[in-house]
């Protein structure tokens, strides 16, 4: 159990860029995306037909990605945003967008011309999605391998091309440069992270650990079960946007992995427990 949601309180203050959910009706957790903008159009459809006044979303990072079409999904999301905002009761920070693995490859892609060794960089993160991302967007794959040949300028110019794409999608920007690192609950029972965290670290040291962590449901519910030590409160439970592959999901305990295959959404209560799932 968490401590005392005060003790939540003076903690998140040293994090400003970690969420905390006012109180209010169902929390509605979105999973990972990665691109898959058909089931986004899906998922959004059934989000506006559950949703209530003091409802809540949390979109738990991995929006871009090899799924679908990245442009599309996150033009979708601001769509379903505005709408879901237009509904009774509802508030700007309702809405909360988690950095994802997908959304940290995009935002280091943008920057490549200040990586020591930018190709190797550059293929690493094109194996993991960003291939997918750069085509959606109508830019050269191979002009920024070419670029990252050439040196940081070659390179300036590259990023800058992939900037004013990225541009030309209205709100695309906007929404990549204000994501949280994580979410609190109002009660500070529930952490919302993209992959994961790290325990036995201080909730100010995660670093990255919000979306590369790489354990298994039961592996993150063990260590939390041995938390103490990291300086904050003990979590109660972590709900997740995606997990490895070789993943076996568990519907109790500690950890919920919300996306298991297909992109889902779940309607979580005060206590993360699952009211409703939906899947693509």
């Amino acid at each position: 159990m968490f401590g005392h949601s005060t003790r939540v309180s003076s903690v998140m203050t040293k994090v400003a860029s970690i969420a905390r959910l006012r109180e209010g009706g169902t929390t509605w957790a979105l999973g990972a995306l990665a691109g898959d903008d058909a089931a986004l159009e899906r998922l959004g459809s059934a989000l506006m037909q559950h949703w209530q006044p003091g409802d809540r979303l949390v979109v738990l990072g991995n929006m871009p990605g090899a799924a679908g079409n990245t442009p599309r999904t996150l033009d979708l999301m601001l769509l379903l945003r505005r709408r879901l905002l237009a509904r009774p009761g509802a508030e700007v920070e309702d809405f909360v967008f988690l950095r994802g693995p997908q959304e940290e490859i995009w935002h280091k892609a943008l920057q490549l011309q200040f990586a020591l060794a930018p190709l190797d960089v550059l293929d690493w993160m094109l194996s993991r999605g960003l291939a997918a991302i750069i085509e959606a967007y109508g830019y050269s794959i191979a002009e920024g391998r070419i670029a990252s040949r050439n040196g940081p300028r070659a390179i300036a110019r590259w990023t800058s091309g992939l900037r004013a794409c990225q541009a030309a999608r209205p709100g695309h920007a906007d929404l990549l440069n204000a994501l949280s690192r994580a979410a609190f609950s109002a009660d500070g029972r529930l952490v919302f992270a993209a992959s994961g965290v790290d325990p036995g670290r201080p909730l100010d040291g995660q670093a990255d650990a919000f979306w590369w962590s790489t354990q298994t449901d039961s592996a993150l519910d063990e260590a939390l079960g041995k938390a103490g030590n990291g300086g904050w409160p003990a979590i109660e439970r972590v709900v997740r946007g995606t997990a490895p592959s070789r993943n076996v999901p568990q519907d109790s305990g500690r950890v919920l992995t919300v996306t298991r295959g297909a992109p889902a959404l779940v309607g979580l209560d005060a206590g993360g427990n699952v009211r409703e799932r939906i899947e693509a």
